[in-house]
């Protein structure tokens, strides 16, 4: 048996938690974010599961995730390309019956010259504002010219993105949904969609006519009291060797840590190479038979050092410790490498085997 990280994927819990947010929106449709390879759980394996649980409206970010998801799941459900058309794309976007996401002029330009003599998108396309988060997104002063332009096609859908949705007392919250409710007065039979999964939580003024959830699908983010959600992946890494340390003895790269007492040390079989973040060093946890096991020393490539002086009785080679899951909740174990959850599920590497359960 090969001693690797491995992710347990637990698909049903992926499908609870799309249920859940699903079942706190007021009306309209609840969509799915399946981009970077599903937040790292594995589009296909996400997509189809998601399907299955009533999900029609799949977001990616490329359209190489569009040609996936289409491949997986048929010809039925529809497909946004969130970073929009390139002029050479097409064809494909045709011949996967796609939807892509018109986030600039430029893009506006490249899909007209695609819509000559009359030729429609098979799906429509969609319409990206920016109302102040100044990445991605058309000028809200310029919606009345867009709707004059398109009126041989009506876009489907005018979507904007919330910067500040996981702080609920956000003035920004509030100014975006503002803005998109005025430019949407060019556009007054077209659905509308604001809400991420921190949008979600927001309440009712914020949910439209369609949600896309992301982080929140995979059990992260940050819901209300109350409302539970399911780990989407458990991270295990396995022990490799076990050895005592004494008082004075250090441990890892830069010899960061140093025992004060004698002091259980394991050495686990993973790392920055497997997505495991360096940031995580002298700082976060492993759990060993539901105890918490502090990482000492600097994270390095292939492996980490847990202090296991509480769990001796359990560490021995070949035990596997969890590093993400029920024990160890994904946005605590963010939070102390100083990132977050979204960061940890999408870096980890192909070293890590996925473990796929429904």
């Amino acid at each position: 048996m090969s001693l690797r990280p491995r992710a347990h994927i637990h698909l049903s819990n992926i499908a609870d938690n799309w249920r859940t947010v699903s079942a706190a929106q007021v009306g309209g449709v609840t969509a799915a974010v399946i981009k970077a390879d599903a937040y790292g759980h594995g589009l296909p394996h996400v997509a189809a599961t998601l399907h299955d649980a009533g999900c029609d409206h799949f977001f990616v970010a490329h359209i190489h995730e569009a040609e996936v998801t289409r491949a997986t799941l048929g010809s039925h459900p529809n497909i946004y390309v969130l970073n929009g058309p390139s002029p050479d794309e097409e064809a494909l976007y045709r011949e996967n019956a796609l939807i892509p996401v018109i986030n600039s002029s430029f893009q506006f330009r490249t899909m007209a010259d695609w819509l000559v003599d009359g030729v429609k998108m098979p799906r429509g396309y969609v319409l990206h504002f920016d109302t102040g988060m100044n990445r991605l997104g058309l000028p809200p002063k310029d919606a009345h010219d867009l709707a004059a332009a398109s009126e041989a096609q009506d876009p489907v859908l005018i979507i904007s993105h919330l910067a500040c949705s996981e702080d609920a007392s956000a003035m920004m919250n509030a100014h975006q949904l503002e803005a998109l409710k005025t430019l949407s007065n060019a556009f007054p039979d077209v659905p509308l969609s604001l809400s991420n999964s921190g949008g979600v939580w927001l309440g009712a003024d914020y949910h439209q006519t369609l949600t896309r959830p992301g982080i929140a699908l995979y059990g992260g983010g940050h819901p209300p009291e109350g409302l539970i959600l399911k780990p989407g992946l458990t991270l295990e890494a396995p022990i490799l060797q076990v050895r005592q340390l004494e008082a004075g003895d250090t441990v890892g790269y830069g010899a960061t840590w140093r025992a004060t007492e004698p002091t259980l040390v394991a050495t686990l079989a993973i790392g920055y190479g497997d997505g495991f973040p360096r940031s995580a060093s002298n700082k976060s946890f492993a759990i060993l038979g539901k105890k918490r096991c502090p990482i000492i020393g600097r994270v390095s490539m292939d492996l980490i050092t847990v202090d296991v002086t509480n769990a001796a009785d359990l560490a021995r080679p070949g035990v596997y410790a969890q590093l993400i899951g029920p024990d160890a909740p994904l946005e605590e174990q963010a939070a102390l490498a100083g990132t977050i959850g979204y960061e940890l599920t999408t870096g980890l590497t192909p070293r890590v085997k996925r473990i796929y359960e429904s």
